[in-house]
């Protein structure tokens, strides 16, 4: 094989081994989202990180709330509060919350 035919196969190679992975999902990966909580309800939050993009995060039974390393509850998840939010994306790449983090709510502005 000359050169020029291995550059091409290797070059072919590396395409299809990242377009492969590009096409598949990939659930059960874990992701750490920190931010402003918008909206909170019983089944998820709504959230903007510090560069100002939008989460909605699905909250479920098996959800754990913390709040200064003590357990907290749902029902103190507001509006405005500072939260880190640990999750992990389903098949249809929904993010479920594993566990969320509650910090102090912002001052208003």
């Amino acid at each position: 094989m000359n050169r020029r035919m291995m550059t091409a196969l290797l070059v072919a190679m590396a395409i299809s081994v990242g377009s492969g992975s590009m096409l598949a999902a990939h659930p059960g990966h874990e992701h750490k989202i920190l931010g402003t909580v918008t909206m909170a309800a019983a089944d998820h939050v709504m959230m903007k990180d510090p560069e100002g993009k939008d989460h909605t995060i699905q909250i479920n039974a098996a959800t754990k709330f913390m709040r200064a390393k003590k357990e907290a509850k749902a029902s103190d998840l507001k509006a405005g509060m500072r939260v880190v939010v640990t999750a992990e994306t389903d098949e249809d790449d929904a993010l479920i919350a594993m566990v969320i983090e509650l910090g102090p709510a912002t001052a208003a502005k």
